[in-house]
């Protein structure tokens, strides 16, 4: 009986120990759960700077070890985020200022490529008008120089006929003095034969007559030959003006064929250098519409960009604001959990 009650007190202090022991660790249990629950609490409200500094009993201190790594980990990580967000943010709004202004740069030159393909155009249509009147002029000139050889071989045929009338002339006075002479010699005849008529008297009465009249012709003749020369004289001049005025206009048409091919020359240079012109100016014209083109599709996606810029920007002010829920440790004062 003595071993039997001594026994049911061992197991009485046995049982009150278990108990103690049983509620000791119940109420550590509780200390932890509730240390983890308003650590959580606190962590559901954003506070990432909450930490659970009293040790748990036994292996329950693992637990807060790990939820204060966790905490750390995820303290560092939303300070991560928070600075990339911050420099998202930052490069977002300077990229978005140079977008705007590329954008308003690119709609300039895109405005002067414009008028500058629109200047090159009216140019080349310009060149080429001009290249279509310099043809012509090349044609007029050609016409015209082709007109001044034939003045001039008209001119050469005058000349050549002007000599033969000159030669004429000179063969007309020959022929002129043949007849005075003959006309001297048949006066001479009829006064001598007058002068036999008188001798012989009025046998010879019909033979004065005769000779008078024969005098009479011959003296005519003479003066009709004098007044022949005197024409033959003064045509003679003419024709010697005439010749020396068409070797003048044979110098003046030679003169003017030689201008005219310069002409024509120098005009050929002139629309040769315009079709260069011409050439180069659509070949320019060709480059500034593709850079036109081009332009136009970099403004376009400058836009494009700018918008991304805009909605980048969008998208880091809106992770700032879902990061800024959450309190961090260089933020707001370092809370602890008791």
């Amino acid at each position: 009986e003595a071993t039997a009650r001594e026994r049911d007190q061992q197991l009485d202090i046995e049982r009150r120990d278990r108990e103690t022991e049983k509620a000791r660790s119940a109420e550590e249990l509780e200390r932890a759960i509730s240390a983890l629950a308003a650590g959580l609490r606190r962590l559901s409200n954003g506070e990432l700077t909450v930490s659970i500094d009293q040790a748990f009993a036994g292996s329950l201190d693992q637990l807060r070890i790990d939820f204060n790594g966790s905490i750390r980990q995820l303290e560092a990580t939303m300070q991560s985020v928070t600075t990339s967000a911050d420099t998202i943010r930052a490069g977002a709004v300077d990229l978005r200022g140079a977008s705007e202004n590329l954008a308003h740069r690119t709609e300039r030159q895109a405005a002067s490529l414009e008028e500058a393909a629109a200047a090159l155009a009216e140019m080349s249509g310009s060149v080429t008008e001009t290249l279509q009147q310099c043809d012509t002029a090349v044609d007029v000139a050609a016409t015209a120089l082709t007109s001044a050889k034939s003045s001039a071989n008209i001119v050469q045929d005058a000349i050549v006929a002007m000599k033969r009338l000159e030669e004429s002339s000179a063969k007309i006075r020959q022929i002129i003095d043949v007849i005075d002479q003959i006309a001297f010699q048949t006066n001479l005849l009829a006064l001598n034969a007058g002068v036999e008529a008188a001798r012989a008297g009025e046998a010879g009465k019909g033979f004065a007559v005769v000779a008078q009249e024969v005098r009479e012709l011959a003296q005519k003749s003479a003066g009709a030959a004098r007044d022949i020369n005197s024409l033959i004289n003064t045509s003679a001049n003419d024709v010697e003006n005439g010749v020396a005025l068409v070797l003048k206009t044979g110098d003046s048409l030679t003169m003017i064929q030689q201008s005219i091919t310069s002409i024509n020359q120098t005009i050929g240079v002139i629309a040769s250098s315009s079709r260069e012109q011409s050439g180069r100016l659509r070949e320019i014209s060709s480059s500034v519409t593709d850079l036109d083109q081009m332009t136009q599709q970099n403004a376009a996606m400058v836009e494009e960009t700018t918008a991304a810029v805009f909605s980048l920007s969008h998208e880091a002010d809106e992770l700032g604001n879902r990061i800024s829920h959450f309190a961090l440790s260089g933020g707001e004062i370092h809370r602890r959990v008791a």
